[in-house]
């Protein structure tokens, strides 16, 4: 799964010259033999930019050449997800099979064109999951595209497995519930008296719930996200009131995961999650729009001062339109911008770049459709100061 480790690695790899390739790919039957041939012509259109870029004949060579293998590498084409992105340098190349799938793109230039990733990284996206019952639990690190396991060392494996003593014991001794004690007079009076079979019982499942939910807790200390528990009644319930957890449950799925294939299972978490982040999507344009309606100077939609913000670090939330671009110069020295006629010499996409920039400088990156920005602009954001 794509990640947003590997989009920050894409941001700080920063080649003076990069070549960045996006396809949609197709999965199944004769319809894979189309994934080449769509490289093939993207890497054509990347040659050809190179070449207008002053790039001798040579280098290009050396720069494409991994790709050009890629081409004729039958077996690879044959596994392939929604979306293929490939990244090119002289450090060698990177490529990412996608949840999702990309339109046809070849970009040449300074740095990594990630614009097309970011629909992968939406604002508050990354969810966890987990799944439990008495026999197993596993936590899944989620978006909604895809889930993968994660193993947390200290989880405990099972109810069964767990290293309690039990504390209901009915000793030979003992007389039967109302019978006198003639077990003797030393004899524990818990022993003979305590907890039922079910109150043991439940019990034990709570201490689980409460192991389970302290190990998780502890996971997700450095970095909190939302969780879904999808959990039968009783064990859910103990899961709800695991003080450890409780603040960072978003929802429960009340089912028996066991019953579950891996892709019910996700599919259910997402169904618990798309209305949150729907939700925290729609809070922060609104609170965009209050801001630019009350011209407040941390409402930014102009591309020019949001440029200067960026590499100020000042971008908190940058909000882009989908598949939107725009053609312009930057100083790295003075963080001056110019939007400029697209395809004159020396121009770059100031779309991506502020997306770099806002990312790399800790902010927050959204891709939204083209109707959700004020004025048809293409970028706007909400400053920190």
């Amino acid at each position: 799964m794509f990640s947003q480790d590997d989009l920050t690695k894409l941001i700080n790899a920063g080649p003076g010259i990069g070549v960045s390739l996006f396809l949609p790919t197709k999965m199944v039957g004769r319809e894979t033999l189309q994934n080449p041939i769509m490289m093939k012509n993207l890497l054509a259109q990347a040659r050809a930019k190179l070449d207008a870029s002053g790039i001798p004949r040579a280098e290009a060579d050396v720069l494409l050449g991994p790709a050009m293998d890629m081409v004729e590498d039958f077996a690879f084409w044959q596994h392939q997800g929604h979306g293929l992105a490939v990244f090119l340098s002289t450090d060698g190349m990177k490529s990412f099979k996608l949840p999702a799938p990309v339109a046809e793109l070849a970009v040449v230039g300074e740095g990594f064109h990630i614009t097309p990733l970011l629909v992968l990284q939406d604002m508050n996206a990354s969810f966890v999951v987990l799944t439990a019952t008495a026999d197993e639990i596993h936590v899944y690190q989620a978006t909604r595209f895809a889930m993968t396991a994660v193993d947390i060392d200290d989880l405990p494996v099972s109810l069964e497995a767990m290293d309690l003593p039990p504390d209901y014991e009915a000793p030979l001794q003992s007389g039967g519930y109302g019978r006198p004690n003639t077990g003797g007079q030393n004899m524990p009076k818990t022993q003979v008296y305590g907890d039922s079979p079910e109150e043991w019982r439940k019990g034990r499942l709570i201490e689980y719930a409460r192991r389970i939910a302290a190990s998780l807790a502890a996971h997700l200390a450095g970095q909190p996200k939302d969780v879904v528990v999808i959990a039968d009644a009783e064990l859910g319930g103990h899961l709800a009131r695991a003080e450890a957890l409780s603040v960072m449950i978003a929802g429960f799925v009340e089912e028996n995961p066991a019953s579950q294939d891996a892709a019910s299972l996700h599919a259910a978490a997402c169904e618990v999650m798309q209305p949150i982040h729907a939700s925290a999507l729609d809070e922060a344009l609104e609170r965009l729009d209050a801001m630019l309606a009350r011209k407040d100077a941390t409402g930014c939609t102009d591309p020019v001062a949001l440029i200067a913000a960026a590499h100020a670090g000042r971008v908190d939330m940058l909000f882009v339109s989908e598949g939107a671009s725009l053609s312009g110069t930057f100083d790295a020295e003075t963080g001056a911008a110019m939007v400029v006629e697209d395809g004159a010499v020396g121009t770059r996409d100031l779309v991506n770049l502020a997306a770099q920039l806002s990312l790399r400088n800790g902010g927050v990156v959204t891709a939204v459709a083209p109707d959700r920005l004020p004025d048809d602009r293409v970028m706007a954001a909400i400053l920190r100061y």
